[in-house]
């Protein structure tokens, strides 16, 4: 308990301190190496707190995460969802996704809300690309196979000027400058086989 306290909310926390306060040790509390460790890496920055940040957020997705793929016509895009019932977990897992909480009315009487968390695009994919490593097996084909049927329409990393070599006009669409993108468009619309390739 004193090993993980740091890492939980702080409704967790509460029950773990009535635990540790009910406890009568025959011997004076002694910090096990684990515990001293986990509270060093706690207090730590930078890199490691992200590090923390991330093992518990894939811990939480093992669990009780869905990793989807969602079609839409020809498209298809990767889906990250969380459904629970205890805000306080899934704030802090809105707050790691950068995305907003939906609330799902409670389905019967005497239930509690549920609240939900969703990402999508290439955010998802990046977040299955970083937890993929700690997943098992039938997570990480989800995450594979979401992954594999992704194909973006928009650019995640844009370039400055325009891909066709030599050109160096600044970027407009689809990696080209607005004279590439322009003859590419006119190709295409034709039905001629384009002379120019976007990336995308």
């Amino acid at each position: 308990m004193s090993a993980v306290r740091p890492f939980l909310g702080k409704t967790r926390q509460r029950q773990i301190d009535r635990a540790m306060a009910s406890w009568q040790p025959r011997r004076g509390p002694v910090r096990s190496p684990i515990a001293m460790a986990l509270s060093n890496l706690w207090t730590a920055q930078g890199a490691a707190q992200e590090a923390c940040d991330r093992a518990w957020l894939a811990g939480l997705l093992e669990g009780e995460g869905s990793f989807i793929t969602h079609r839409e016509g020809r498209l298809s895009y990767p889906v990250i969802k969380v459904e629970m019932c205890e805000l306080e977990v899934m704030e802090r897992v809105a707050d790691l996704l950068e995305t907003r909480l939906r609330v799902e009315p409670s389905r019967a009487e005497g239930w509690r809300p549920t609240y939900v968390a969703r990402i999508a695009g290439h955010r998802a994919a990046d977040w299955m690309g970083a937890v993929r490593a700690d997943m098992g097996l039938r997570r990480t084909a989800a995450i594979d196979a979401a992954i594999a049927g992704y194909h973006p329409i928009r650019l995640t990393d844009i370039p400055p000027i325009c891909v066709v070599p030599g050109c160096g006009r600044p970027h407009r669409s689809r990696g080209l400058c607005h004279a590439h993108y322009m003859s590419w468009s006119r190709d295409v619309a034709r039905g001629r086989s384009p002379r120019i390739t976007p990336l995308r």
